[in-house]
């Protein structure tokens, strides 16, 4: 290897994982801004308010824990074996999330809250596909094991979801 190259490759390959955390801890943010949105659709339903609130609580929590991870895994440069078809998924969720999140602000999204729960559900049905797109990119079984442990709260909240 030439002089000065192994260097480039370790700065190179550590900082391209940034963004990822980043991108990973605005989707679990802008989810969390999602729910939050629905819970101020559904005031008037107590339940189903409570429910998207503490949903957007967990999605707070998981946006902690990203931010975390990118702390623990600052200097580690096995991160992914391939960052940038992880980052490209995580990027394509962060996209809908924010097209969701208008389409809700902007009152596009029906009243109805059966419909409701119903797009939330395929909608994590998606994120949760994804998810398992970023999590066969993983090379790192720590980082495998964050994501999955992840993957299944979302599942909780399907759960949750489906009633």
């Amino acid at each position: 290897m030439a002089p000065g190259a192994w260097w480039r490759y370790l700065r190179d390959r550590v900082a391209s994982a940034y963004p990822l955390f980043e991108t990973a801890e605005r989707l679990e943010e802008t989810s969390a801004q999602i729910y939050d949105a629905l819970a101020d659709r559904f005031q008037s339903d107590a339940p189903a308010s409570d429910l998207f609130r503490r949903l957007a609580a967990e999605e707070r929590q998981h946006a902690t824990r990203v931010r975390l991870l990118a702390a623990r895994y600052r200097h580690d440069s096995r991160l992914f074996e391939s960052v940038d078809m992880a980052a490209k998924g995580l990027e394509e969720m962060l996209a809908e999330a924010t097209r969701v999140l208008e389409r809700i602000r902007a009152g596009e999204w029906s009243n109805d809250l059966d419909l409701v729960r119903g797009e939330v559900v395929d909608l994590e049905d998606r994120f949760q596909a994804a998810h398992a797109e970023v999590i066969a990119a993983l090379a790192d079984p720590a980082l495998k094991k964050f994501f999955e442990s992840m993957a299944a709260q979302d599942e909780g909240h399907r759960r949750l979801l489906r009633g």
